[in-house]
């Protein structure tokens, strides 16, 4: 896939796979066809501290 999205001119792709331990594979697969780590949200649920 990121081949074919290159020779489209393509420069830049974001995907937000849920890769967290819980569900490892999205990661995995993203990962087995080019696309690499840009950043990591991470969701905080609760009350807030302070």
């Amino acid at each position: 896939m990121p081949h074919a999205f290159a020779d489209a001119d393509g420069h830049r792709a974001v995907v937000h796979s849920r890769g967290d331990a819980a569900r490892p594979v999205p990661e995995r697969l993203h990962e087995s066809t080019g696309f690499t780590a840009y950043t990591r949200t991470r969701t905080r649920i609760g009350a807030p501290t302070g």
